[in-house]
């Protein structure tokens, strides 16, 4: 049975995993990456994510040494829940063995960059959300830092498939 409720900490939890999925997805793509520049991009993006889950964790880490303050007051309402976890579950970046296989079956780097801009639209409306919902400032203040750096990546991603598509 999946759980109706949860909090900032299991919201963390969350925003880690999908950061470590991005970083692996990045990491991944570099091999089809066909010029330099976008290698370098892709590396970088792989950088920034595993910051990113870094970043959480140390906010996970803080927040976990509070964790009386996580009464009934602190939970998420039930729908909010089951829209994120669907959210989490089902779209963003690919779990490993979903990671796998998609990357099997990838043929060139414009898909590739099509499944990243899909992957940062879906966590801007994630970390969005988490902004809205999140009840410690601290959390607050992550997420819509991460929130700036994802739509950063969405128009860098953006920009270097139009410039594949000009070729």
């Amino acid at each position: 049975m999946t759980q109706t409720y949860f909090n900032d900490l299991e919201a963390l939890e969350i925003a880690i995993r999908i950061e470590e999925r991005g970083e692996s997805f990045y990491s991944q793509a570099t091999a089809l990456a066909t010029t330099e520049d976008t290698k370098a991009m892709l590396e970088d993006l792989a950088l920034q994510e595993g910051q990113h889950a870094a970043t959480f964790r140390e906010i996970y880490n803080e927040l976990s040494g509070r964790k009386h303050e996580f009464d009934d007051l602190y939970l998420y309402e039930p729908e909010v829940v089951a829209y994120l976890r669907a959210m989490a579950e089902s779209s963003i970046f690919p779990s490993d063995d979903r990671l796998r296989e998609i990357m099997e079956n990838v043929e060139d780097i414009q898909e590739v960059l099509k499944i990243g801009i899909q992957a940062e639209k879906d966590s801007i409306l994630f970390y969005t959300e988490m902004i809205i919902n999140a009840k410690f400032v601290e959390a607050k203040d992550a997420f819509r830092k991460l929130l700036k750096e994802e739509k950063k990546h969405l128009i860098d991603l953006q920009t270097k498939l139009n410039t594949y598509k000009s070729l």
